[in-house]
């Protein structure tokens, strides 16, 4: 049944790379949902208006030299602000795990570093999308009260440990403790959730 939903679905990518718009829509285009793709930040806001799309895959830094994310995390916030928002996935070549945890604290579902693993991207778009608002909404949102986003565990389990190593600054022994768990536990989490 979740499969018959996922056709009526959609997915917007803005990523100001061609290259990287190119692969999205190879990969994600046949096994999970329509693919559009934008490059420049300030068409963002008119393509969620008008597309209304369910899942939005954005890029954290746009223009060369920039490595923050302090872009991408304006658009995320400004995402978010909207009635009905898409679900967010972020995306980033430059992966910080402080920047992580900002991300899924504002809002976003997921956080891919890229280059990405394509089974990882293809799960995580699917999960995204069976959480995202139902397929027979009629986008305008008139009928329907805000949807709840439910996350998975294994998206709460990577919350936690980014959360954890970032309030200890890095410190892999103060985050396993803080987590309760071995060193050895926290590494094959952290190697799990490509971290």
């Amino acid at each position: 049944m979740v499969e018959a939903l996922v056709p009526s679905r959609s997915i917007l990518l803005l990523d100001d790379d061609p290259d990287v718009g190119v692969a999205a829509q190879l990969l994600l285009q046949r096994r999970v949902a329509p693919v559009l793709c934008l490059r420049r930040p300030a068409e963002l806001a008119a393509a969620v208006q008008r597309l209304r799309p369910d899942l939005l895959l954005l890029d954290m830094n746009f223009g060369p030299g920039r490595t923050d994310g302090a872009q991408g995390l304006r658009l995320l916030e400004e995402v978010r602000a909207r009635a009905h928002p898409p679900t967010v996935v972020v995306l980033t070549a430059y992966a910080d795990i402080n920047l992580a945890v900002l991300a899924l604290k504002r809002g976003a579902f997921d956080f891919i570093t890229k280059p990405w693993d394509n089974a990882r991207l293809i799960a995580t778009c699917r999960e995204a999308l069976q959480n995202a608002r139902p397929a027979n909404d009629d986008k305008t949102g008139s009928a329907l009260a805000e949807p709840v986003l439910v996350q998975s565990l294994a998206a709460l389990e990577r919350a936690s440990v980014l959360a954890a190593v970032a309030d200890a600054q890095g410190n892999l022994s103060a985050a396993a403790r803080s987590l309760g768990l071995s060193r050895a536990a926290l590494y094959r989490r952290l190697d799990k959730y490509g971290l």
